[in-house]
């Protein structure tokens, strides 16, 4: 995971994140241009590295008051 997430200069969190979601969801476009780089990945790391990005995004956020 720290591998993935480690590579936030080169592609944002958030666009990451969006990604991500988009081939949980099973979006032909997305396994199209990402699928390469999860090849051989299951949904359930998939979601687990969503929810790490997710938090890291969250932590990097900063406090509304």
């Amino acid at each position: 995971m720290e591998r993935w997430l480690a590579k936030a200069d080169s592609h944002p969190l958030a666009k990451r994140e969006a990604d991500l979601a988009l081939l949980l969801a099973n979006d032909a476009g997305a396994w199209e241009r990402y699928g390469q780089f999860y090849d051989g990945w299951s949904q359930a790391e998939i979601a687990e590295l969503l929810e790490a990005v997710r938090a890291a995004s969250n932590r990097s956020q900063p406090e509304v008051k």
